[in-house]
């Protein structure tokens, strides 16, 4: 079920009216609702790998009070490599066995050999990678002595199939989220307020810019080897902001309906573009999946308190590692390598201390626009296309800009949202609790802005048949 649809409209209407009257009273039936109400969320889309979700979250239940009650260092390894085992191999499964199957079978025929090759018809299940990573660091997390278990199934079956998460994240720590399933809460009409203001907002960055955005780079994604160097470009950089609007959307919403009916998730996005390095933008970007990589694969394997050779070697793993997380390409993988080889080579130049404003203005727009080069592998469906769309870097002026599906009008206007919302993130920057300002503005005043926007996004939001990108881009994943 898609948060930009009516169906989730009528959904989650549904379920904030019924949370609230009928089952805000008592634990247990409060938590079966919510278990009940995100599996018709996510089987909405396939019911078939609910069962996924649901022996994920038995096996994880059930190994992390084993191994939390098991005192032999080595039988509580082997249970936690039973988790990871039955996780990891869920996501191998559906998302690698091709990638490495077609792999092995040109390293074969690279070196003469000849091999019959297995492929399978296999449907990726959304947000598979996300609640992988949940249930992973929860057993994780026991293992290592941070986490004592739940011995309330319903609880950590509703923490794993939270349903404003669980498609795209935020992806969160059960030491965090879980004991919010622990207790009731009151109605809270500053979470009501807050909540709806984020959802709203979410929804304008999707549906009037992300959306808009996607018309033109995917019309130029489409037409390669046509295009000229402006419109390369504009494709680059739209999609650099396509990806952000539309990824950060897809969170606030989550954040957003998630306090409306009294849970708090993590934030995912804070200002990404305004990051005067590339770690900085990595501390900014999809923090959720940041800080996984770092607790547990960075820091494990040895983090930056080693050698230079050993901690350049374990940035490059993670960024791989991350980047082979977002697909199962050579393209994801390269541009992960991409990304690590940004913050090994350029931030030791970036960190210089440049504490005037014009270097600060100067090094984001430098990350940015490298982030948004990389972001061609991310985008490219082949290795060739990727190369091409750069080597259309270098072609002359066609005067073909407004043939990609934005007329001169539409393509001004566009240009004017993404000032209009950098110029809002720059402020939010300066004013962190502008937010704040708004959620507590008269009533009057704060409902006609909620107005203003919703009727601003019904009437210059990208819809029809045109709009054929309007499922979130991280639902791959």
């Amino acid at each position: 079920m898609e948060f930009n649809s009516i169906d989730f409209g009528i959904f989650f209407t549904i379920v904030f009216i019924s949370y609230w009257i009928l089952f805000n009273k008592n634990i247990k039936q409060r938590n079966i609702f919510l278990i009940l109400i995100s599996y018709l969320f996510y089987g909405w889309w396939d019911w078939r790998f609910l069962s996924l979700i649901i022996i994920s979250s038995f096996i994880d239940f059930i190994i992390g009070n084993k191994i939390y009650e098991e005192t032999d260092k080595t039988k509580k390894k082997r249970l936690l490599l039973i988790s990871l085992s039955v996780n990891l191999g869920f996501l191998g499964f559906f998302k690698y066995f091709n990638f490495f199957i077609g792999n092995f079978v040109e390293a074969f025929s690279f070196l003469g050999l000849e091999t019959d090759s297995i492929y399978l018809n296999i449907i990726l299940p959304v947000g598979i990678s996300f609640y992988t990573f949940q249930t992973l660091s929860y057993t994780i997390d026991i293992y290592n002595k941070k986490f004592e278990p739940t011995k309330d199934l319903s609880a950590f079956f509703a923490f794993v199939s939270f349903f404003p998460q669980l498609v795209a994240g935020p992806i969160e720590r059960a030491k965090n989220f879980l004991p919010q399933f622990y207790e009731l809460r009151p109605i809270s009409y500053d979470l009501i307020r807050s909540g709806l203001l984020l959802m709203t907002l979410g929804f304008f960055k999707k549906i009037v810019i992300a959306d808009r955005l996607s018309l033109f780079v995917n019309s130029a994604y489409s037409d390669l080897q046509n295009i000229d160097g402006v419109v390369a470009i504009f494709a680059i950089i739209f999609f650099a902001f396509q990806l952000y609007f539309d990824f950060s959307a897809y969170s606030d919403i989550a954040i957003g309906s998630a306090r409306t009916i009294g849970f708090k998730l993590s934030k995912n996005f804070n200002s990404p573009y305004l990051s005067s390095s590339f770690s900085k933008f990595w501390n900014r970007w999809h923090i959720s999946l940041s800080s996984w990589f770092k607790d547990y694969l960075y820091i494990p394997l040895g983090g930056n308190r080693a050698s230079s050779i050993k901690v350049t070697q374990n940035i490059l793993v993670v960024f791989i590692v991350s980047g082979l997380w977002h697909g199962a390409s050579w393209n994801f993988i390269i541009w992960g390598l991409i990304n690590g080889l940004f913050i090994i080579l350029l931030d030791p130049i970036l960190n210089k201390r440049h504490n005037e404003l014009y270097s600060k203005i100067s090094k984001a727009i430098f990350v940015s626009l490298a982030w948004a080069l990389s972001l061609v592998f991310f985008r490219s469906q082949t290795f060739y296309d990727a190369f091409t769309m750069f080597e259309n870097l270098f072609k002359g002026n066609k005067n073909i800009l407004y043939n990609y599906s934005l007329n001169s009008i539409e393509f001004i206007f566009t240009i004017g949202l993404l000032i209009f919302y950098m110029l809002f993130e720059i402020l939010v920057e300066v004013y962190p609790n502008i937010y704040k300002l708004i959620i507590n503005m008269h009533f009057l005043i704060r409902w006609s802005l909620y107005l203003s926007i919703i009727s601003f996004i019904i009437l210059c939001g990208s819809y029809g048949l045109d709009v054929d990108d309007s499922n979130f881009i991280y639902f791959q994943f």
